[in-house]
């Protein structure tokens, strides 16, 4: 199903950029385990998955 509101194709790209972010983050941390890089990590994640519940209540109600 494809949904066309533009709001919620921003949340989406917004979400992909925070998991290649992530991805990359998590690579660096092999050899950078400051607490620095933790917390930016951490902090990433935290607002990937806020996305991710964004994400999931605009299809909720773009679907009704």
């Amino acid at each position: 199903m494809k949904i066309k509101s533009k709001a919620y194709r921003k949340l989406k790209d917004q979400h992909e950029y925070l998991n290649r972010k992530v991805k990359e983050l998590t690579e660096d941390r092999k050899t950078d385990r400051s607490s620095e890089s933790k917390t930016i990590l951490m902090r990433l994640k935290k607002t990937k998955l806020a996305l991710k519940d964004a994400l999931a209540r605009a299809k909720a109600t773009l679907t009704k």
